[in-house]
């Protein structure tokens, strides 16, 4: 398997972690330790003071981010550091990702905007290591950012127990993490991170993006399918384009140009490959995103590359 941004998020671990949680909408419960991980291997989280809902979900589960009427001080800082840990993201700028997650600090004790705060946080720690590990970041140093944005992500779900993207992004990251550190604890605590976001919200582009992962990199014999993570990848950018995105709303709206970079990777892995598809995506996403490192350095030259080969 090739090195890439998805690979490396999603790397052969989590067919294990994934495998019964495609399908399940459970959520075991289980008593949790002071540091948020369960010693039976699920997460339990206690609710503390409510806070402003800012993302908000209907009954059907749409999760469409919304900017409220007269934000707040605190709801326009956050969605200005949401856009810069984003374009750090896209930048593989580890210093800028370490910087802003220190300014996201003291936004966590906000009644408010506290559990994006830890998201963010979360997300800038977890990023670091995606891009970080893509530069040959030591592992001691994958290990620490991996556990510094578990740790973000269950505070975050503290302060608001339904709020799916913590989930999600908390369960890719122990995914990674069972390859490292507490194998069956970390193994646990993903299947049940996923089962809770696929319950609250099953059509969430970035729950999706799990599911995606999994039907990607499974073997056939444990349920893997790369046509299936196809329409995975096609159905989360029908709803991240559906949903779309909102400058001045501090929630998670990522989604439509990861799901055309997923797209674009997995067409390169049919038998035999789709890569005028792979080409026609990448450079969509690029369009999207047209600093995105990965898919600018990596992802499309190696498209071009096995497509000159073919002539």
């Amino acid at each position: 398997m090739p090195a890439s941004y998805t690979a490396i998020s999603f790397a052969a671990t989590l067919i294990l972690v994934l495998g019964n949680c495609v399908s399940s909408n459970t959520l075991p419960k289980t008593a949790t330790d002071s540091g948020g991980t369960s010693t039976s291997g699920a997460v339990r989280v206690q609710p503390a003071t409510p806070q402003v809902v800012i993302c908000t979900q209907t009954a059907g589960g749409s999760g469409t981010p919304s900017a409220p009427q007269g934000l707040s001080t605190a709801a326009r800082e956050l969605a200005n550091l949401k856009a810069k840990v984003m374009a750090a993201d896209y930048r593989a700028n580890l210093e800028e990702l370490a910087r802003l997650r220190e300014e996201l600090s003291p936004w966590r004790k906000d009644r408010e905007v506290g559990y994006l705060a830890y998201y963010w946080s979360g997300f800038a720690s977890w990023r670091t290591a995606i891009n970080g590990a893509n530069h040959q970041m030591k592992a001691e140093e994958l290990t620490k950012n991996l556990k510094d944005a578990t740790t973000d992500f269950y505070s975050a779900m503290r302060l608001k127990d339904d709020f799916v993207d913590a989930h999600a992004a908390a369960s890719l990251v122990n995914g990674w993490l069972a390859q490292m550190v507490d194998l069956q604890e970390r193994v646990s605590l993903a299947r049940a991170l996923l089962a809770r976001g696929s319950a609250l919200e099953p059509d969430n582009p970035r729950v999706l993006w799990t599911k995606g992962a999994f039907l990607l990199y499974a073997p056939e014999s444990q349920g893997g399918s790369i046509p299936g993570a196809i329409e995975v990848y096609k159905q989360m950018l029908k709803e991240a384009d559906r949903r779309g995105v909102n400058a001045q709303s501090p929630c998670p709206d990522w989604g439509k140009p990861e799901a055309l970079m997923s797209l674009a990777f997995a067409h390169t892995q049919l038998k035999p490959p789709d890569l005028k598809s792979a080409r026609e995506e990448a450079t969509a996403a690029l369009k999207l995103e047209p600093e995105w490192s990965y898919v600018k350095d990596n992802l499309l030259p190696k498209i071009e590359q096995q497509l000159r080969a073919e002539r």
